[in-house]
């Protein structure tokens, strides 16, 4: 699946990939932090010759029944590295930290000084994104003593996999997102885990929380572990998240942080004023959001490729929902017959607590950074936001009876793999083909 959105996707052709591939080629010049050029422009010296948004196969862009442009393509593909440097905009991604991006800024660095073409680099960029997706991925699956299946449903998701095999972060940081469940899934009421253990765990939650800063209130999870005797390791990811969160936000994001959408109505201190000083609307806000938009974030979150405008089949979106939905039944139904098997209540208490506050944060900071202030929708959601969160419901669900098996039954287990096999297969074939439909076939 992640190589088949390499290949079959063209350059440009994720969510702001031009502007991801931009802040990975700064990255991969020894540029961290980003600079800005006047009140209405943040970004960073690159390649003279680096694309502009319109020069990656713009065409595309929101025209379903448009196909790859060959001669743009062919001319675009011949576009070797210049070695001046001039201005280059990419406001929107110049503020993320570089952390997540690390895999495909090393990458970068490699092609372009072994005298690849920028389409190559991108796509060298995109498999290694994809690779990297992927095992952290496989990783979590691997060790998770909790909702196993269920991160396996999740991890396999489209738009998973489309996110995964781009020039943007967001693969990884998902992928570091099921690694971090999976770790949390270890921890119960008679083993609380090591100090090494611990502190692997804040530092991957700081990593989380820096790339995308709502997940700062999934740290709160790992309250619910903490013990009176070493009250202070449950709080250290919280803590840790706190401290790198500010940090960033000192040193990297307000040097860089431009106000998007300038001219809209669009100010952050003036939304949060008006959030401040008007909560009695804030249900009217979440109720209209939701019943305009809840439609098309579930299917986004379930995927939408290309720039959210490559659907696939309706009947699709049921399978997914329904093998989800199965997921979630499968792994919860222990808890039914074997209660020593059950998670803590304050661990469950919490996560669906914290995953509620992340999410509301998610809705909260686009409400700050993209819609006008007052505005009674809140919008630029997109679904794929979410996919980072969800992860962490793993925590809910009851402990492995057998380690690596997700029954006490081998044959209900290995019946469970069949199902999941199967499912796999038909979410590759129909990813494959909606790709290969949207973009090359005529």
């Amino acid at each position: 699946m992640a190589m088949a959105c390499v290949l079959l996707t063209p350059p440009g052709q994720s969510p702001d990939e031009r502007n991801h591939l931009a802040r990975v080629v700064q990255i991969s010049q020894g540029g961290f932090v980003g600079l800005k050029n006047g009140a209405k422009e943040a970004g960073g010296y690159l390649p003279a010759n680096f694309p502009t948004e319109a020069e990656m196969l713009n065409s595309l862009r929101f025209n379903p029944k448009a196909k790859v442009p060959m001669p743009e393509l062919l001319a675009l593909s011949q576009r070797h590295w210049s070695r001046e440097r001039s201005w280059t905009s990419f406001g929107n991604t110049v503020i993320y930290a570089p952390i997540a991006y690390l895999p495909g800024a090393a990458t970068s660095f490699v092609a372009r000084h072994g005298r690849a073409t920028i389409i190559q680099t991108s796509y060298a960029v995109r498999t290694v994104n994809a690779l990297c997706t992927v095992l952290l991925c496989t990783l979590g699956i691997a060790i998770a003593r909790r909702g196993t299946l269920y991160l396996g449903v999740i991890s396999s998701l489209p738009m998973v996999m489309a996110l995964g095999a781009s020039c943007s972060q967001d693969g990884v940081i998902i992928g570091l997102s099921v690694l971090t469940a999976a770790l949390l899934t270890r921890l119960d009421e008679r083993k609380l885990g090591s100090t090494h253990l611990w502190v692997v765990i804040a530092i991957l939650f700081s990593v989380l929380t820096v790339s995308k800063p709502p997940l700062l209130l999934c740290s709160l999870i790992p309250l619910g572990f903490a013990r009176p005797a070493r009250a202070w390791l449950g709080a250290l990811p919280l803590i840790s998240s706190i401290a790198a969160f500010l940090c960033w936000q000192k040193f990297g994001l307000d040097p860089a942080k431009i106000v998007f959408r300038d001219g809209s109505g669009v100010s952050d201190s003036g939304q949060v004023h008006w959030v401040l000083t008007h909560p009695q609307l804030l249900p009217a806000l979440a109720y209209h959001t939701l019943r305009q938009n809840i439609g098309h974030n579930i299917h986004e979150f379930l995927g939408v490729l290309g720039w959210l405008d490559t659907l696939f089949p309706s009947w699709f979106y049921n399978l997914i929902a329904g093998v989800i939905g199965a997921a979630l039944a499968f792994s919860g139904y222990p808890a039914i017959r074997e209660r020593e098997l059950r998670q803590a209540r304050p661990v469950v208490a919490l996560t669906v607590i914290s995953m509620a506050l992340a999410t509301g944060g998610v809705f909260f900071s686009i409400y700050v950074i993209w819609t006008p202030v007052g505005a009674p929708v809140i919008d630029g959601v997109q679904g794929r936001y979410f996919l980072p969160i969800a992860p962490f419901l793993a925590l809910v669900f009851p402990k492995l009876a057998v380690a690596c098996r997700v029954s006490s039954s081998l044959r209900v287990h290995q019946m469970a793999m069949l199902a999941l096999g199967l499912f796999l297969a038909l979410d590759m074939v129909t990813l494959t083909c909606v790709l290969a439909s949207r973009y090359w076939l005529a």
